[in-house]
């Protein structure tokens, strides 16, 4: 094996540990100590792969919402691809929002904030963020393109607007998250059916 592909290894397993760590606890409980006695790697070697022990944690918070980018982009695909006409997709659409908007899941929500709040004032984040969110982006895209051309969707809307607006009502949830009375997941469903049903198909 090279230098290359054990430095790989090595920065891999870095980031892989953060994630796992990021899974069992609070982000601000890990420090470098823990991801180091986890690892078995040096501190030495951790600074070889990363400025600061910040850098690390954004690797580990890109690779996260990288996979959930891969989830969501696969789900919507195989909707499109999947179906014979118009009604099983808008169907199928159905229940994909409600697994993912279901109150269950508002912990990847607050999540998914937290990343995009790094953002702000981190350049450096921003840009490497920026660049997996295009991709999902990209890919909703493409997808309400496809669904567009088999007459599942209407024409009327650009397939990028699409792929931001579903994105968008995915996130906004979390501010009924917050809330002391939450609406019930049935309401915001049936409310995200009917935009399905009269404004995109």
């Amino acid at each position: 094996m090279g230098r290359g592909s054990v430095d790989h290894a090595t920065r891999q397993r870095l980031v892989d540990t953060t994630v796992d760590l990021m899974d069992r606890m609070p982000v601000e409980d890990i420090k470098v100590d823990l991801v180091l006695r986890e690892t078995g790697i040096t501190r030495g070697s951790l600074y070889h792969f990363f400025d600061d022990f910040s850098e690390l944690l954004e690797a580990a918070y890109l690779t996260r919402f990288a996979r959930r980018v891969e989830e969501s982009a696969v789900a919507i695909r195989a909707i499109v691809d999947g179906s014979a006409d118009q009604e099983e997709f808008l169907a199928r659409l159905e229940e994909i929002t409600r697994i993912t908007q279901a109150r269950a899941r508002e912990s990847l929500r607050f999540e998914r904030a937290r990343i995009l709040a790094k953002a702000e004032h981190n350049e450096r984040f921003r840009t490497s963020l920026g660049e997996v969110q295009s991709g999902l982006t990209d890919a909703l895209e493409a997808s309400f393109a496809a669904a567009q051309e088999r007459g599942f969707l209407n024409r009327d809307f650009s397939p990028r607007a699409g792929a931001v607006f579903i994105q968008a009502y995915t996130l906004g949830k979390i501010v009924d998250d917050v809330t002391p009375s939450p609406m019930a997941d049935a309401d915001w469903d049936a409310l995200i059916t009917l935009i399905a049903r009269r404004a995109l198909a």
